[in-house]
């Protein structure tokens, strides 16, 4: 064999020895390939998709969703009866109607107590509850906080779902909020809740409604997470799954939620729930000094540096007012750190938003000169009806 041959047939054999192992690692390719297509990457795609789905907001709806509760009673209806006589005067009737979806309510102790708002249990009567699992439960109302419009309701049941409380003095606006609770419970006819997500809008909003409606409402969250009817007394949520609020109204143009929901904080509702559960109802507060709004020409006849406040007009004798050191003259400006812009502002903050038992720092302008008084919430003397 010559040389040519010999250096023919090696470059022959590493061409076929290099188009061999060209074609494995092709086939190699595509089976891998085949195998991502077929099965292995979108396993892996769906686990990745699946983890990004779950969010904290998910977690979140999870974990308090059992503690939502549908509110429901027994309300009196009146009609006239169709069968009454022509010929004497109409007969009205009064009958019972059992309405399952009044509002929300939230489990706030495993023991069977749910808070709601006052206006969904008002003038009810039979009052119950629906779980999330369809447990029906009656309930009963130990009492309710009128002006602030919390009711505080006790029902009976085994392994009860309690929402974990929440701070609402740490709020961040912009952090995420759930507003959870049954809007048109009564159409939907489900007491599993509806979950709306937003952000905390705004803190510290103040409302009055009217003079003919005895409620205040200080320092609420807002939300632009949806509110409905039905969502009152439902749990507004923040991102670790606490009970930060109580949903109670929207303002609204059309009627319905335009993003701007209104809720009670928790911490108010834990001082009415711990008022209810110690004392077995909401204590009355003593108001033993009244005030008028200044104004220039008082605040001249008085010589008061101040040009907002409650000027106090009348002390009574041994009250909480006079041992604090309150005087008639006195221009009180702020509470606790807060400005009072005027003699209403001042009652909100003292005799309608605390319990007996809290206690007030007063700063006063006493012509000119500037004073603190400690002032204590107490109960009236036995008899004297003439409180809040």
């Amino acid at each position: 064999m010559t040389k040519n041959r010999i250096i023919a047939l090696l470059f022959t054999l590493n061409a076929l020895l290099i188009g061999t192992v060209l074609l494995t690692n092709s086939g190699l390719l595509k089976q891998d390939m085949f195998t991502r297509i077929a099965g292995a990457a979108p396993a892996t795609s769906t686990t990745s998709t699946a983890a990004s789905r779950r969010t904290v907001l998910v977690d979140a709806a999870e974990q308090i969703a059992p503690s939502v509760v549908s509110v429901g009673a027994s309300r009196s209806q009146y009609y006239v009866s169709p069968h009454a006589s022509f010929f004497r005067d109409f007969t009205v009737f009064e009958k019972e109607k059992e309405v399952p979806y009044l509002g929300s309510g939230v489990i706030v102790d495993s023991s069977g107590l749910v808070v709601t708002n006052y206006h969904v249990v008002e003038d009810a009567k039979d009052v119950f509850v629906t779980l999330v699992d369809g447990r029906k439960l009656p309930g009963k109302v130990l009492d309710a906080d009128v002006a602030l419009d919390i009711a505080l309701i006790k029902v009976e049941g085994t392994n009860l779902p309690a929402a974990k409380l929440g701070n609402s003095e740490d709020l961040m606006v912009g952090e995420w909020t759930l507003a959870m609770g049954n809007p048109f419970g009564d159409v939907i006819g489900s007491p599993t809740p509806t979950v709306t997500a937003g952000v905390v809008s705004a803190i510290n909003r103040n409302f009055r409604p009217s003079a003919n409606i005895p409620r205040v409402y200080l320092d609420m969250i807002q939300t632009d997470a949806a509110i409905n009817p039905g969502n009152s007394g439902g749990a507004l949520v923040n991102a670790s799954g606490e009970l930060i609020g109580l949903n109670t109204f929207i303002v609204s143009r059309s009627g319905g939620a335009e993003g701007i929901g209104f809720a009670i904080p928790i911490n108010r509702i834990k001082a009415v729930m711990k008022e209810i559960v110690d004392h077995g109802k909401i204590r009355p507060r003593l108001v033993d000094f009244e005030t008028i709004t200044l104004n220039t020409r008082v605040g001249k006849m008085l010589n008061t540096n101040a040009d907002k406040g409650a000027v106090v007009t009348e002390v009574n004798p041994g009250g909480p007012a006079e041992k604090a050191g309150i005087k008639v003259g006195d221009v009180i400006t702020t509470v606790n750190g807060e400005m009072v812009t005027d003699a209403s502002n001042l009652q909100l903050k003292v005799w309608y938003n605390k319990q007996v038992g809290s206690r007030f720092q007063f700063t006063i302008d006493r012509s000119g000169s500037p004073v603190t008084a400690d002032y204590v919430l107490v109960e009236p003397p036995a008899g004297n009806t003439d409180n809040e």
